[in-house]
């Protein structure tokens, strides 16, 4: 357990240090507008964050042996460093350094699906072999997304472009990230409440989610694809089906719950709201064949995804941090930020309505909100790691 944490600390704060360089990057002169910090986010914050924890829990979960501490650095670099050359090779439009990080973004996919894989083969206990499940679906889906963007970004894709573009940000988006959420999330919501998990989430019904959303993600990709914007629409709306389902999987929270978990769980609740919405507003645009796709994905990756991500984080940096319950209670008390809910909703309102100075404004207090509870979180000595 020891090692895991070790391993989940460094991953963790690989994904910090991007989803802080994201908002900067955004705000920062650019050449490649919106893609780079939707990128640096997405490829490098979320990527790193989903390759710490779900290796972490599964092994928590499962009480599988840790991945070897060298095929866990190796598999953590090749994610960071492909994250970092994608965004840089394609700010500098260097085609061969593009190539290259797509490469070592695969690797480290590739590395997480074997490790994952071993993690499921070695398990203890099968009560969360679902997650286990769902995490290499997204991963399967991951790969594909991948290959499919290294080839957009060197040209070396055949034409159709923004079909393909499209397939790619549906595989990505939906069926790598959106699946590691949906198969975490019955889980995860329990653990962060302090509560058992709801009598309905049977391994039945958790495969059977991660079935409809992984078939959904591939409707909405071909839909793109062969150009039939009804089947992507159709597609797009039983995925929020999926959501919809999950939701229904997760523990009923009562006045207990939210006073002892409060923003974590507001802002957590608030990530799934955004997504669920900007989902059908997605599925809406590409019905009518509207061109608010990058406005939707703005509001999506603001106010759902890394909202998920730092209520995620506000639970998992203290754990991770050790030292014992009273330590662990303080660390709880210093993540826990209405300003970060309040200011992170307020970026996402600024995201979606196309308003710049708000969106910029709710970032910056945010981040800086971030950085400031994560240093003092940091500052203290991290709990025993192997030798």
């Amino acid at each position: 357990m020891a090692q895991v944490h070790h391993q989940a600390r460094r991953s963790l704060g690989v994904a910090a240090a991007f989803a802080l360089a994201a908002p900067l990057a955004a705000l920062a002169p650019h050449d490649t507008g919106s893609w780079l910090p939707l990128h640096l986010f997405l490829v490098g914050a979320l990527l790193n964050a989903i390759s710490g924890a779900t290796q972490m829990l599964a092994v928590t979960w499962s009480s599988s042996p840790a991945p070897h501490p060298r095929a866990a650095a190796v598999q953590r670099w090749s994610l960071a460093a492909g994250a970092a050359g994608v965004a840089f090779g394609r700010e500098v439009d260097a085609e061969a350094v593009t190539a290259a990080g797509g490469v070592g973004v695969a690797a480290g996919l590739g590395l997480l699906a074997v490790s994952l894989a071993r993690i499921r083969h070695t398990a203890v206990t099968d009560r969360f072999a679902p997650a286990i499940e769902a995490y290499l679906v997204a991963v399967a889906f991951g790969l594909a997304g991948t290959a499919l963007g290294v080839m957009l970004a060197t040209g070396a894709a055949s034409g159709q472009w923004v079909e393909q573009r499209a397939a790619h940000v549906a595989i990505n988006v939906f069926g790598l990230v959106g699946i590691v959420i949906i198969g975490t999330l019955p889980y995860f919501t329990a653990t962060q409440a302090r509560t058992k998990m709801s009598p309905a989430a049977t391994p039945g019904r958790l495969r059977a989610v991660t079935a409809l959303v992984a078939l959904a993600t591939i409707a909405a990709a071909a839909g793109h694809l062969l150009g039939r914007p009804a089947l992507a629409a159709t597609g797009l709306g039983a995925y929020v089906a999926g959501i919809g389902a999950t939701l229904a999987l997760v523990p009923r929270l009562g006045r207990r719950q939210l006073g002892w978990a409060g923003p974590r769980l507001v802002q957590l609740g608030a990530g799934v709201a955004w997504w669920a919405a900007t989902t059908v507003a997605l599925a809406v645009d590409v019905a009518t064949e509207g061109t608010a796709e990058s406005t939707i994905l703005r509001a999506m990756v603001v106010g759902g995804f890394a909202q998920i991500l730092m209520a995620s984080l506000a639970y998992l940096g203290p754990v991770l941090r050790g030292g014992g319950h009273r330590r662990l209670t303080e660390g709880f008390a210093l993540t826990g930020s209405w300003l970060s809910v309040a200011s992170a909703n307020v970026a996402a309102a600024g995201a979606a309505a196309g308003a710049s100075a708000v969106l910029a404004a709710g970032l910056a207090v945010w981040a800086a909100d971030t950085a400031v509870r994560g240093a003092r979180l940091a500052r203290a000595p991290a709990g025993s790691a192997p030798s």
